[in-house]
């Protein structure tokens, strides 16, 4: 009973250490496997990450390209406004020259009569011989009246300039005189009682 007790302890020892052999050989080829795996994995995770940051640079740049884009579109479009006349037709002007107008045009003026572009700036018509003119050196000042045909008729507008503000009395009460980007026009009631311009160039 004894001799039996040892050979079945004697065997269950060495089949243990044979189990112990054979999972270390199995840890052994196990953690090989899984070095070979965590080596690919992270050989992928890599080229993972590095497309990652080729696709968010890509992504970047062409943000940044298309809120340029924006930007200037935006930029360009802001620097002019549409302006309609009182027959219904509109010009496309500098969004100063609508400013001007929102600022000095009398609602007793009606609506634009047209709207021109000349060499130095520009002139907005309405009835009664009433203008808003606006270039980016005077932000815009309106005319009118005696002036403002001696200035547009006398074609001033070459060596005077654009208006820089409105008319004003002259002293008593003998006329009017208007500043001009190089100069100025006054209307003004002469010796013998009639009305005539007055042009002094700067």
């Amino acid at each position: 009973m004894t001799i039996s007790r040892k050979l079945a302890a004697s065997a269950a020892a060495l089949s243990l250490a044979t189990g112990l052999v054979a999972c270390s050989s199995d840890d052994a080829e196990s953690t090989d496997g899984t070095s070979v795996v965590e080596e690919t994995a992270t050989e992928v995770d890599t080229a993972t990450e590095t497309a990652d940051a080729d696709a968010t640079d890509a992504e970047g740049a062409e943000g940044a390209d298309n809120t340029e884009d924006a930007e200037g579109a935006e930029g360009a479009e802001g620097d002019t406004t549409e302006i309609a006349t009182a027959d219904g037709e509109s010009v496309m002007a500098p969004s100063g020259l609508a400013a001007a107008m929102d600022k000095y045009a009398d609602d007793a003026w009606g609506e634009p009569v047209s709207v021109e572009e000349t060499e130095n700036g520009w002139i907005v018509s309405y009835d009664g011989e009433h203008y808003v003119t606006w270039n980016e050196n005077t932000g815009g000042a309106p005319i009118w009246g005696e002036i403002a045909n001696e200035w547009i008729n006398g074609n001033h507008e070459s060596v005077l300039g654009f208006p820089t503000e409105a008319e004003t009395p002259l002293p008593n009460e003998s006329g009017w005189i208007q500043e001009f980007e190089h100069g100025t026009i006054e209307w003004t009631r002469g010796e013998n009682g009639a009305f005539a311009p007055i042009i002094n160039e700067a």
